[in-house]
């Protein structure tokens, strides 16, 4: 079905299901089908990502732009993505006309990045609160209140969480590049626009792009880190288990030597025979304590 717009400029179709979509398709002789969309120059795809509360919404338009006489087709879910009102407001405060697509097209998809932008700073926040717990697990290195595994879980699943919307956001940037170098081939051909106003939307959505990735590698970032210090604990356990071995081996060695029951052990009837033999265990003690310190592992 169509809606009214405030942009003479901008035919606005509605498709909540694949049998709506259909009917537009035919009504409008569009050719909606993945196939034909994959082959078509004209007809993109632009998968969107925004807010609604605390939910992520992706959804997908279908984007059609020719030349700039020439209506923008948009066919929308029936959650609505674009604001004509903004739209409009924009267009008016560069100047620009409502009659052209082309100026029409570059106020939506100025429209889409900023939404994407907003998503990137929800994300955001929340990779900053992981951060600052990754910075607590740290600083309790080597302390009694060092971070095991169920912390790391809790934490490695927070940053998962991440991983879907990042690369819907990822997804939907590339799109908007995509339909972005599309309407700067239109204006070139022929358009009231100006190629400076299509690169000023495509380096923003560089821009955007590149804080994405930034953000997707301080959540690889984060997850190592975590997984590391966790392991860093583990590996003071094993520390504390080494040293008590080396403390223990020797004593336990001994006392199988002198459960033996030999009939003949003539150093039992030494003088202080016992102290001698505690004064052994110590030293054949501390020589693996001193050797473990020297390679530097309890360090």
């Amino acid at each position: 079905m169509t809606t009214v717009n405030e942009l003479p400029a901008w035919v606005r179709l509605r498709a909540s299901n694949q049998q709506e979509l259909e009917e537009v398709a035919r009504t409008h002789e569009l050719s909606l089908i993945p196939e034909a969309i994959v082959r078509s120059e004209d007809i993109l795809r632009i998968r969107c990502a925004r807010l609604e509360g605390s939910r992520l919404l992706v959804t997908d338009i279908f984007w059609l732009l020719r030349d700039d006489q020439t209506p923008l087709y948009t066919v929308e879910p029936i959650h609505s993505e674009l604001w004509a009102g903004q739209a409009r407001k924009w267009i008016w405060s560069q100047g620009l006309s409502f009659e052209s697509s082309h100026a029409t097209a570059l106020a939506l998809l100025h429209q889409l990045v900023f939404q994407t932008a907003n998503v990137l700073d929800v994300i955001d926040d929340e990779l900053s609160v992981a951060g600052c717990i990754s910075a607590g697990f740290l600083m309790k290195v080597g302390t009694d209140e060092a971070s095991g595994v169920e912390d790391v879980e809790n934490l490695d699943a927070r940053l998962s969480r991440l991983n879907a919307p990042l690369s819907f956001v990822l997804q939907s940037l590339d799109d908007l590049e995509r339909s972005g170098r599309q309407l700067r081939r239109a204006v070139l051909r022929q358009s009231s626009l100006t190629v400076d106003h299509v690169d000023e939307l495509i380096t923003e959505i560089e821009n955007v792009q590149r804080r994405a990735r930034f953000m997707q590698e301080r959540q690889r970032f984060h997850q190592t880190a975590a997984r590391e210090t966790v392991a860093m604990s583990d590996l003071n356990v094993v520390k504390v288990f080494t040293v008590l071995w080396a403390i223990f081996v020797p004593a336990t060695a001994l006392i199988n030597w002198y459960g033996q029951n030999f009939q003949f052990m003539p150093e039992l009837s030494w003088f202080a025979s016992s102290l001698v033999q505690m004064l052994g265990v110590l030293l054949v003690t501390a020589v693996p304590v001193i050797i473990i310190r020297q390679t530097g592992a309890l360090r």
